[in-house]
């Protein structure tokens, strides 16, 4: 079950896929959507017909990736059901460009805390994406290797289009949707700077749907019209052929993207022979798996320096291919196929692991930036609240994306359980702010003891603090030249303390600690 099959989606190929295996396995095995392209009609049936067609023996798996509305059929339906989560893209990136589109990604997150309750297994195509399943409270969330299917990529070129792009230009590729979390405004400068200072014949080549009239797709046209770069060719949407015509004249591949789940369009430039060079956010460093180019830095003179290198140094470019080719080596379609089996036999089996009723969370002190800065007074208030309340932990953002953690990690700290979150993106080298961090955002909304929030300026309290339990009993620390804002303050009343420069961090921390204790006793400010 998908919320829309659509052609060329990464979801939708996926969930074909699975369908193709399963029946391969002597599985009868159907697609149910809620809305799907006119081009899959003849391959899925309606959603609302699944309640009525299943019975006990039925085995629904549901592909979760964006609103879906699909929960209540979810609810009602027999069988047994296990989750598939793609990731949900953070609503923060469509926020002044597309407030629907933001609206659905919070949703989505919401539905995904409310599916916990109706399945019995749960998988992430990455360990950055089970991170966050782990944090919404699915007790045995793994990872599920992602099938592709490599032959789809065997597609002749299309001629003409691959005559045109050959010209001697160096051509740089970049596939995908055209939305805010794509970053196609940073590929567009890196390739500005790349043309300037190292490539006058270069040619910059965008295959993904563009629109004039979305704001997002708008201001990426007059971005381009303001650096002025020469050869930026959108292309729109492409079949195959062109697609495989694309890769075929591609120097390098190119992504800036601050957030992707898996990421097949880098394994499909790796599969392709095409030198990859990504942004090393959210699960993009985990899919390229120690090969081809991870930066950790957006700046475009820099990103722009590491394209001419690899087109400049014949024999490191050639080694950076051989490396991409031993990436793809253990994900063969046999070894994938058989993975993917033995992961989800257990489940077609009706083989439900036994479970402990959860009970409630003790209190949780939320400090994003305890590991860069434990030292800080924010820091060591979180740390001192955290010894005075029995049963309670810490948590907080790991300084840099570490992105094969199968679970937010628990370590001691001098007794105190602290547990370090992945961030979405690596943290800035000039600032000193702490990077969002998906999962800590879902962990906080799924908590049901007692939360602080050290400090509530920050992007966590911001987000979470509106979508905390009715019962969750919730209060934040401020610093004197951090205020929270108006949110965050008619949120949390009269249980937000500051803490000014010079204050006696040990007395507020018996303060904090003694009203969170209480069930959130308000106090004088």
């Amino acid at each position: 079950m998908v919320a829309r099959l659509a052609w060329g989606d990464a979801v939708g190929n996926q969930v074909r896929y699975l369908r193709d295996l399963l029946r391969g396995w002597g599985f009868a095995s159907e697609i149910y959507a809620d809305q799907w392209d006119e081009s899959c009609r003849d391959q899925v049936r309606p959603a609302h017909d699944y309640p009525r067609e299943a019975d006990a023996d039925s085995a629904l798996l549901i592909h979760h990736s964006f609103e879906s509305r699909l929960v209540p059929i979810v609810a009602r339906s027999k069988g047994r059901k296990a989750l598939l989560y793609h990731n949900v893209t953070p609503a923060r990136f469509f926020e002044g460009s597309d407030r629907h589109v933001a609206r659905g990604c919070t949703v989505a997150r919401e539905e995904l805390r409310a599916l916990r309750d109706h399945v019995t297994h749960a998988w992430a195509y990455s360990h950055f994406s089970a991170e966050e399943l782990t944090a919404a409270g699915y007790r045995d969330a793994s990872v599920l290797p992602f099938a592709v299917d490599w032959n789809a990529f065997n597609v002749p070129a299309d001629p003409a289009l691959r005559a045109q792009m050959e010209d001697g230009c160096a051509n740089i590729l970049f596939v995908g949707r055209t939305v805010p979390s794509k970053r196609l405004e940073d590929v567009l400068r890196v390739f500005t700077a790349y043309q300037r200072l190292y490539q006058p014949r270069s040619r910059l080549l965008v295959a993904g749907t563009l629109s004039n009239s979305a704001p997002y797709d708008a201001s990426v046209l007059a971005l381009r019209e303001q650096l002025g770069p020469e050869r930026v060719v959108f292309l729109g949407r492409v079949d195959s052929a062109q697609l495989s015509a694309c890769f075929a004249s591609a120097t390098a591949y190119l992504s800036m993207s601050r957030h992707e789940g898996f990421g097949v369009p880098l394994l499909e430039a790796m599969y392709r022979g095409v030198p990859v060079v990504a942004y090393g956010a959210a699960a993009v460093p985990e899919t390229m798996g120690g090969a081809g180019v991870t930066t950790l830095t957006d700046d475009p003179v820099e990103v722009a320096g590491l394209l001419a290198v690899l087109e400049r140094d014949a024999a490191l470019r050639a080694r950076v291919v051989d490396a991409q080719r031993e990436r793809l080596a253990p994900l063969d379609q046999e070894t994938v196929a058989r993975r993917v089996r033995e992961a989800l036999t257990p489940f077609l089996e009706g083989r439900a692991p036994a479970r402990e009723k959860r009970g409630p969370d003790g209190p949780t002190v939320v400090c994003p930036g305890f590991e860069t800065a434990p030292d800080a007074p924010m820091s060591r208030l979180a740390r001192a609240v955290v010894d005075r309340l029995p049963g309670a932990r810490l948590w907080t953002v790991r300084r840099q994306v570490m992105p094969l953690q199968l679970a937010p990690k628990e370590a001691r700290s001098d007794g105190a359980a602290v547990w370090h979150f992945t961030p979405d993106e690596p943290a800035s080298r000039e600032g000193q702010d702490v990077p969002p961090s998906s999962s800590l955002e879902t962990a906080v909304c799924c908590a049901t003891g007692p939360v602080l929030f050290a400090g509530a300026d920050e992007e966590v309290a911001r987000r979470t603090v509106t979508r905390l339990h009715s019962r969750t009993v919730a209060g934040g620390v401020w610093e004197t030249r951090r205020a929270p804002d108006e949110g965050v303050r008619l949120a949390l009343g009269a249980r937000l303390w500051e803490l000014s420069p010079g204050a006696d961090v040990d007395a507020l921390a018996t303060d904090v600690a003694q009203a969170l204790e209480a069930g959130g006793r308000t106090h004088a400010r």
